[in-house]
């Protein structure tokens, strides 16, 4: 009896060696499998069969942990090589899916390359949606999504640029600036976003500047034009604004070297920069230098007025 106990035995243990064995080669099967599909660039099928492979090894226990590591370690990549598939497509809504799918099982494992790689097309689709959102007018959803973006790639400045325009847009001057700044320091050797941002910034403070002029807002129209000057010191217009703001302050001698700087840059019709150039010369006492200037006016607006100036105030020989 004793004997027949022991036979028995033995046969279960035989028969869970082999179920075991059996098991394990399944395990083994699967993962080959998957690495297939995965090599093939079958990417769906492989996350799909590396699935069942996890299963598997939860089954097997511990002697399948190897696998289970392995598995555990490629299906952050497969996730976002899944994504970039669906990226390429321009279907963006499955590729943002898959991406931060990606980001969740990469974190687990200390995945910080696929991180990295996954959160950048991340920044990159909601930039595009935020230049969309630009383009149509809808700032505020642009803001979302240009943030959104900063919020996967922290110190991207192509989001900060985004942000710069939309601000500008919207004509809030201080949060532009505090954007642009930054796309420009950040954005490293690309020539074009930097150049293009201090573009921005000097044609807003510049607008800035006109619009304070037509006010009589003289001591605001200064602060925007020196304002413009910091990303562009080579704008004639700019130069020419001022000549007009600094008489509005009655400086005369500031006026005169702003009219001097935009005659020097300005290559079409300088009629309007002689009339301010004269203008402050006149109040200044210097009669010969404004008579001389007043008829180098011979186009534009202030003909008419240099004219009177040159025979009725001054009597210019």
């Amino acid at each position: 009896m004793k004997s027949k106990i022991i036979l028995a035995s033995v046969l279960m243990l035989s028969m869970g060696l082999s179920s075991f064995a059996q098991t394990l080669n399944e395990v083994i099967e699967t993962y080959n499998k998957a690495g297939a599909y995965f090599n093939e660039g079958k990417y769906a099928d492989a996350l799909k069969t590396y699935e069942q492979t996890l299963k598997i090894c939860t089954q097997v226990g511990d002697s399948a942990l190897e696998f289970q590591i392995k598995v555990e370690q490629t299906i952050p990549l497969t996730y976002y090589n899944i994504g970039k598939g669906f990226f390429d497509a321009k279907n963006y809504k499955e590729a943002i899916t898959n991406f931060e799918l990606s980001i969740k099982f990469a974190d687990k494992v200390g995945d910080t390359k696929t991180t990295d790689k996954s959160r950048a097309y991340l920044a990159g689709i909601y930039i595009s949606f935020g230049n969309n959102d630009y383009k149509n007018d809808t700032l505020d959803a642009a803001i979302e999504k240009f943030n959104i973006a900063l919020s996967y790639k922290p110190g991207y400045y192509k989001a900060y640029y985004g942000l710069g325009l939309v601000y500008k847009k919207q004509e809030n001057l201080p949060l532009m600036k505090e954007s642009l700044d930054k796309a420009i320091s950040m954005a490293g050797d690309d020539a074009k976003t930097i150049g293009n941002a201090k573009d921005a910034m000097t044609s807003a403070y510049q607008k800035a500047g006109a619009v304070a002029l037509q006010a009589s807002k003289y001591s605001v129209a200064v602060e925007n034009l020196l304002a413009s000057q910091v990303y562009n010191n080579t704008e004639p217009r700019t130069y020419f604004y001022l000549a007009i703001a600094y008489n509005g302050l009655s400086k005369w001698d500031d006026a005169i070297a702003a009219a001097n700087k935009a005659l020097e840059l300005q290559t079409e019709d300088k009629s309007d920069i002689y009339f301010e150039l004269g203008n402050a010369n006149e109040k200044k006492g210097d009669a010969a230098a404004a008579c001389d200037n007043y008829k180098k006016v011979t186009a534009g607006n202030n003909v008419a007025a240099a004219k009177y100036q040159i025979e009725q105030v001054l009597k210019c020989k």
